[in-house]
């Protein structure tokens, strides 16, 4: 039996990074060739926490160092499995979290980065001093093979591995067929808008594009789910919508969460994700399991998810006219129902969880 020791954030709060963290995670405890002894490194307890200075965090820091250090007092892992922030006050932890390990093991760590390395990360100097101890010489899984440029400059090639983010498929091929059957029998159009409610996200930009179809006499609703980090956020947007008389077409709906989230999905029509930050958008793969057409902004491994003009559209200046500009060519509901075919098709193809699960077990046994 192999050990791996497995370093990761994990839920609560449920964010992209550690819902698939718990999914990897979930899947080596089920290998029989694993013992998988796991470490979580986020101490956030809500969202609106996370990217805080607490002393919880403080506190939790220590504790992890301390729980590394019994963990190797008492075992040879087969593999330590690291799952870190790439910028931010989670760099500095991932530091303090290497140089604990760098103690007792001085093979290299797998890294599976969730996150990218900008150029702007890049030109950091306190950023690029960590990196410079963190990432050297490593193993490096990511998402997209146009995010090894991110590491490139830190480990060689044959260090840096692809996988893409895969989620559970939760409907079947009968009932999707279904449900985009059922859209086209609509006559307003519903667009979505689906993340935490950080404005890098990109819902400022689409509440800015909902104005300008409202100004065309467009008829449409817009739906905005997610949880706020702030009420400083939650009040620019309620200010928006009430200033630029959107009360009839626009709604924020909370947090949705699991059947209510997929239900949201199902009566939604288009996804719009404008985000200015992600590396690849685990809420586009899961629009597309429900074929729903997206359209998202062109960055990191967003262009290779979303095929442009075939599942949707990308944005190549990620502004509010070029996100009008897209959701009006999908008023075309046959348009609208050929991408949301085709993107069920490729979900099942390339990010469907069962596929995923033997593509990063195999993975896994090489890297060792």
């Amino acid at each position: 039996m192999k050990k791996i020791l497995f370093i990761s954030p994990l839920p609560p709060p449920n964010y992209g990074s550690a819902v698939s963290s718990k999914m990897c995670l979930e899947i080596l405890r089920k290998d029989p060739l694993f013992e998988v002894h796991n470490i979580k490194i986020n101490f956030a307890e809500e969202f609106s926490d996370i990217g805080k200075i607490t002393f919880s965090k403080l506190w939790g820091v220590q504790r992890i160092k301390n729980e590394i250090k019994d963990y190797f007092k008492k075992e040879t892992p087969d593999l330590v499995y690291i799952v870190p922030a790439t910028y931010g006050l989670g760099l500095i932890r991932e530091y303090l979290i290497v140089n604990q390990i760098k103690r007792f093991w001085n093979k290299k760590i797998v890294f599976h980065v969730r996150s990218r390395i900008t150029e702007s990360n890049k030109n950091n100097k306190m950023q690029r001093t960590f990196y410079k101890k963190i990432f050297p010489n490593q193993k490096i899984i990511v998402l997209d093979e146009s995010l090894k440029k991110d590491f490139s400059w830190l480990t060689s090639k044959e260090n840096i591995f692809v996988l893409p983010n895969a989620i559970k498929n939760e409907i079947s091929n009968e009932d999707a067929k279904k449900i985009i059957k059922e859209r086209k029998k609509r006559d307003r159009f519903n667009l979505l808008f689906l993340s935490n409610m950080e404005e890098s996200k990109g819902w400022f930009k689409l509440l800015k594009a909902c104005k300008l179809l409202h100004e065309k006499k467009i008829d449409f609703k817009c739906n905005f789910v997610g949880s706020w980090p702030s009420k400083k956020e939650k009040l620019k947007f309620e200010k928006y919508v009430s200033s630029n008389n959107l009360i009839n077409h626009v709604r924020y709906l909370g947090k949705k969460e699991a059947k209510e989230k997929i239900k949201i999905f199902e009566q939604s029509d288009i996804l719009v994700y404008p985000t200015e930050l992600d590396t690849f958008g685990k809420v586009i793969i899961e629009a597309m399991m429900v074929g729903l057409p997206v359209i998202a902004n062109g960055i990191a491994a967003i262009p290779t998810t979303v095929q442009d003009k075939k599942t949707g559209f990308i944005l190549n200046e990620n502004s509010p006219e070029e996100i009008a500009e897209k959701i009006i060519k999908l008023k075309d509901k046959n348009l609208r129902n050929k991408m949301g075919l085709e993107g069920r098709k490729r979900f099942l193809e390339y990010y469907e969880q069962e596929s995923y699960a033997k593509k990063f077990t195999k993975l896994i046994k090489n890297l060792m």
